[in-house]
């Protein structure tokens, strides 16, 4: 019987991509919970007048609305790429839940700065 030998170098990117897979999951999918309440609360960012026209507030509730979403298919994806040893890939996918968390801080401080705090900008 022959043995098939995989190279240390492909073992060694496997189980990176795989720890990194476990722990992107378990964070992203942790931060599933506090979204949701903030998600109930994201109707309330339109109460103010002219914000309802406000494509900074806009975008901020889409982003919160689609954290879920996206968190849970980009982990889905990313295991199923793993599996199929695209490792590259995965990781991508497992990192997209980041770009909400950066549109979310970003539309924050834009109004910050830009509209005194205020939601109709």
């Amino acid at each position: 019987m022959s043995t098939i030998s995989v190279p240390t170098k492909e073992i060694k990117k496997r189980n990176n991509t795989r720890v990194y897979l476990i722990v992107a999951s378990i964070i992203f999918g942790i931060l599933v919970f506090p979204s949701l309440p903030m998600i109930m609360m994201s109707a309330m960012m339109f109460d103010s007048p002219g914000s309802e026209d406000s494509i900074p507030t806009i975008t901020l509730v889409v982003s919160l609305i689609a954290y879920p979403f996206v968190t849970f298919i980009a982990i889905v994806t990313a295991w199923i790429l793993f599996v199929r040893k695209k490792h590259l890939l995965s990781i991508i996918f497992a990192s997209l839940p980041i770009l909400n968390i950066i549109i979310g801080i970003a539309v924050i401080i834009y109004m910050a700065v830009f509209c005194n705090g205020n939601f109709s900008c």
